[in-house]
């Protein structure tokens, strides 16, 4: 059972009206591997063709982007070679383009992936927007990036009506945000090493809270200049951000069945359970009870998962 709330898998059907808007998702999910775990975690969720061989060497017929959150591994293409990966780093496979990526034994990592196809997904490559020879794109632990790949997993489990066209739009806005970010890295690498440091100290005590004056102090800037520069990278607050991963924190949480609501805000050091769940549904729109009975559902669902 544990290793069911740590993966989860859509392989998804594609219809007419999806093929018609040029980008439509065929796939997607995430996947906490614990150190000496194999990989992948549960091979029999993944068709054959996606689970073998991907920490030796194999081909997809679509693009992949991968998302490492934590942990660290290698990756490795015909067109780069070997390289490391860790906690921040995109992998983007390319269809008929052989690779091969696992994480750590020692680590493990945190995944999320979305695999895509369509005429505008081939338009980006052939403008030159992505490449294989550039497979690799270092983002940082990305709020935003996260929160993109949390609704695609969201629309996949629910499927509503129309749910193929918002999750192609959900693909091409996950590229833009990768885009964006290594565009703004590129273009004043110096603020963006100050909103670097800073959302790694925030990693580092999300669990027990930390004031923004005190971020600012710890990267050695003023709060003004981190106020502006977060502003200017992220679109949000320093406050707003690091109140964000707090929140994403607080969902991995709730995902613990034997973890009540209460033990939650404690373990992340809220004053109490109503002001946590206050915030909680202000942030997600539900509240932290009603996430953890969606995510109980979901986890216990005897439904399998579709098959192309």
């Amino acid at each position: 059972m544990a290793t069911l709330r740590n993966s989860f898998s859509r392989y998804l059907p594609v219809n007419s009206e999806a093929i018609r808007w040029e980008i439509h998702c065929n796939d997607a999910g995430y996947s906490t591997v614990p150190p000496g775990a194999s990989y992948p975690l549960v091979p029999e969720d993944h068709p054959k063709d996606y689970a073998a061989n991907v920490a030796t060497g194999r081909v997809l017929q679509e693009f992949q982007v991968i998302y490492i959150t934590s942990g660290r591994g290698y990756f490795e293409c015909e067109r780069m070679g070997k390289t490391n990966v860790s906690a921040g780093d995109v992998m983007l496979l390319f269809p008929g383009v052989r690779h091969a990526y696992r994480p750590s034994r020692e680590t493990g990592w945190h995944e999320y992936w979305v695999g895509f196809s369509g005429e505008h997904a081939y338009r980006l490559w052939h403008n030159g927007l992505f490449a294989p020879e550039k497979s690799i794109h270092h983002i940082g632990l990305n709020q935003e990036l996260t929160a993109d790949y949390e609704q695609v997993v969201r629309l996949c489990r629910q499927q509503t009506p129309g749910f193929q066209v918002r999750l192609g739009a959900l693909v091409l806005q996950l590229l833009a945000h990768i885009h964006a970010i290594e565009s703004a890295a590129r273009t004043d690498s110096k603020h963006s090493e100050v909103v670097e440091q800073a959302r790694a100290v925030m990693q580092r005590h999300v669990d027990e809270g930390i004031d923004v004056s005190v971020i600012a102090q710890t990267v050695g800037v003023g709060y003004t200049r981190l106020l502006e520069t977060f502003r200017k990278y992220t679109g949000l607050t320093p406050y707003q951000y690091y109140l964000q991963m707090r929140i994403h924190r607080a969902k991995e949480l709730l995902q613990d069945p034997d973890l009540s609501v209460k033990e939650a805000a404690a373990a992340l050091n809220f004053e109490n359970q109503y002001y946590f769940s206050r915030i909680f549904k202000k942030k997600t729109g539900i509240t932290p009870s009603e996430w953890k009975r969606s995510v109980d559902a979901g986890s216990s669902s005897p439904e399998r998962h579709s098959q192309r």
